[in-house]
């Protein structure tokens, strides 16, 4: 009996060993989308869903980037196919703080996201700007030290002779210089 419970106990100790030293993936997804999740870390990440396709900007000084100057914040991502150029671009003015903003101008002012394409509605190798007539931007973080800016965003952008974009679930975190 006393060996049966001292095997018993070892087993017991190992297996709790055993399972504790097994690695465990702690990264889940915070969408079912496909997207990069939304970080605060400077981790380099342009991403939303455009009509409800993943787009995904890759890492490259010509792909994405931002900044904040004295009280102006702009964020830019270029996720579009080889077929076509196209860039979206968030610009918000004054009193920028980690704060959430609407952005229901169509015009270009203090609270804006608009996409530059030459998408085919404009002609071919015409680029043009159109900005959303609703949308909302959420400012996660700035830290002007560190040089980082994060946050999520949504809009509207009707584009003329096409359909209208819907921008869903977009998430930045970009390293600035």
């Amino acid at each position: 009996m006393r060996n049966t419970t001292i095997l018993f106990f070892f087993i017991l100790v190992f297996s709790c060993i055993n399972i504790k030293c097994k690695k465990t993936n702690t990264t889940v997804p915070d969408n079912p989308f496909g997207l990069p999740n939304a970080t605060q870390t400077g981790a380099k990440i342009f991403a939303y869903l455009k009509n409800g396709m993943p787009q995904i900007a890759k890492q490259g000084i010509y792909t994405m980037g931002g900044g904040v100057d004295n009280d102006t914040l702009g964020v830019t991502g270029s996720a579009g196919d080889n077929t076509y150029f196209e860039r979206i671009t968030i610009n918000i003015r004054g009193g920028i703080q980690e704060s959430t903003y609407q952005v229901d101008n169509p015009a270009p002012g203090f609270r804006t996201i608009w996409i530059s394409t030459n998408k085919d509605c404009f002609g071919v190798g015409n680029v043009q700007n159109v900005y959303s007539t609703t949308g909302k931007v959420v400012l996660t973080k700035i830290d002007k030290v560190n040089k980082i800016i994060s946050g999520t965003f949504n809009c509207k952008i009707p584009i003329p002779n096409c359909d209208t974009l819907n921008i869903t679930e977009g998430r930045f975190d970009i390293k600035y210089y």
